[in-house]
């Protein structure tokens, strides 16, 4: 019988092809998402080829009530969860400080940030109570979680804060059974993006592209190779070697 997995923001782009591969891969999956529509579009694509292995699940990683509900269902229909997957995530408009209101600020670290801390908070909670006891944490970051001139003040400071999350929770559960890793990926074709549809700060925008070497299709992170690390790092052998890593996983753009 294959691992539990559950992966938050699945309904589409990174997600989504995170959540198949484990599928692909033997285990069961939980994936939730906001939006309903992509929920229904995924359990449809599913239905036949998976049936019986995955639980699709509409939920708010920012609401409290949410969550547990979302942790509760995962367990209940497959009787443990092994993995957590931290992927719902949004982007700012590259605002800088000054130009970044308060409720962008407040939209982007709620979901980057607080909702990873409340689903890392549920799972532990699973994780410590199930037997045998333990489970995996991964959370996916960005190349921003380490160079603080890479995008906007929220998104930033909402990605540099997860990282510090993986490395706290490493220390303090690893032995405990429970490990905690961070992926620190680099540009990719994602629905993340959705954010730039409403503006981007262009003079922040400029200053950024001026610190490094221009993006193009030929330096984006596959999708695919991004699931087939997460499917590897799952492993029994390999999860606790690398509790607290915190793995660039960049196509060496920006570069070292």
């Amino acid at each position: 019988m294959g691992k539990t997995v559950l992966v938050t923001g699945a309904g589409g782009g990174l997600g989504k092809v995170i959540a198949t591969a484990f599928l692909e891969a033997g285990d069961n999956v939980v994936i939730c998402d906001v939006n309903t529509e992509r929920i229904a579009s995924v359990e449809e694509e599913w239905g036949k080829t998976f049936a019986g292995r995955f639980l699709t699940k509409q939920a708010d990683v920012t609401d409290e009530a949410s969550v547990k509900d979302l942790i509760d269902a995962a367990a209940a229909q497959f009787g443990r969860l092994d993995v957590l997957i931290n992927n719902a995530g949004i982007m700012d408009g590259f605002e800088p400080a000054g130009d970044c209101s308060k409720e962008k600020w407040d939209r982007v670290l709620n979901v980057n940030l607080n909702g990873p801390f409340l689903t890392s908070r549920a799972a532990i909670a699973q994780f410590q109570k199930q037997e045998p006891a333990g489970g995996i944490i991964i959370n996916i970051c960005s190349t921003a979680s380490i160079q603080g001139f890479k995008s906007g003040a929220a998104y930033t400071v909402s990605k540099a804060g997860l990282m510090a999350l993986t490395k706290n929770t490493a220390g303090f559960y690893g032995d405990k059974g429970i490990s905690s890793i961070a992926l620190l990926l680099g540009g990719m074709d994602t629905n993340i993006t959705d954010a730039f549809a409403t503006g981007l700060h262009m003079e922040m925008f400029q200053k950024i592209q001026t610190t490094q070497s221009p993006f193009g299709p030929e330096k984006q992170v596959p999708l695919p190779s991004v699931a087939k690390y997460c499917v590897f790092l799952t492993d029994k052998d390999i999860a606790p070697v690398a509790n607290g890593s915190c793995i660039v996983f960049n196509k060496n753009w920006p570069e070292a």
